[in-house]
């Protein structure tokens, strides 16, 4: 009797026996969070957003973009730091912004978050807004907007959510209600 050859290995197959890829839909508290925020689940800020604790529809998209901005930009330029080739001499060291690229759009971008963080500190709005867009809430937390999402009502938390506000604000462009400026269609030549 021969021997038995080589045992076939587990999972889906192409028939040229490459392994099939599968999508990780993530353990049940991860499916949980994407069935009730969807898109969202994985910021402070996309939570509050989903549910909806950041105003009306148009100042709640405002509010929303300006803090993703704010949050991208400062992980990549701040909080991260600038990666460069560690062979040359302009690497980088993490938590440090040093010096960018002759790149207007970048130049653009770090001005306008250095003009808004110097508007947060004036406010005093800053540590609110940390709350919101650091990389240590992503799953989960504040405890403040934990409970203010489970539908708490302590006087305490909203207190912190209006600051919370008050920064996205302070760092949203502002917006201006023009109204309705055409009656009939005939008034708009």
């Amino acid at each position: 009797m021969g021997r038995k050859g080589r045992p076939k290995k587990q999972g889906e197959r192409y028939k040229c026996g490459k392994l099939r890829p599968t999508f990780d839909k993530g353990s049940e508290r991860v499916q949980a969070l994407r069935e009730r925020y969807g898109e969202y689940y994985g910021s402070a800020l996309g939570r509050a957003f989903k549910h909806g604790l950041l105003g009306s529809d148009a100042t709640a998209n405002v509010r929303f973009d300006a803090g993703k901005r704010f949050a991208r930009l400062y992980s990549a330029m701040i909080e991260r730091g600038r990666y460069g080739c560690p062979l040359g001499r302009e690497t980088l060291s993490a938590g440090s912004c040093g010096q960018i690229s002759g790149n207007s759009f970048e130049m653009d971008n770090q001005e306008w978050l250095f003009d808004a963080m110097n508007d947060l500190d004036n406010a005093g709005l800053r540590p609110w807004l940390d709350q919101l867009i650091l990389d240590q809430y992503h799953d989960h937390g504040p405890p403040w907007l934990d409970r203010l999402l489970a539908g708490g009502r302590d006087p305490a938390d909203r207190m912190v959510m209006k600051c919370a506000l008050d920064a996205l604000d302070v760092i949203a462009p502002a917006q201006v209600e023009i109204g309705i400026r055409v009656v009939r269609w005939d008034d708009a030549a």
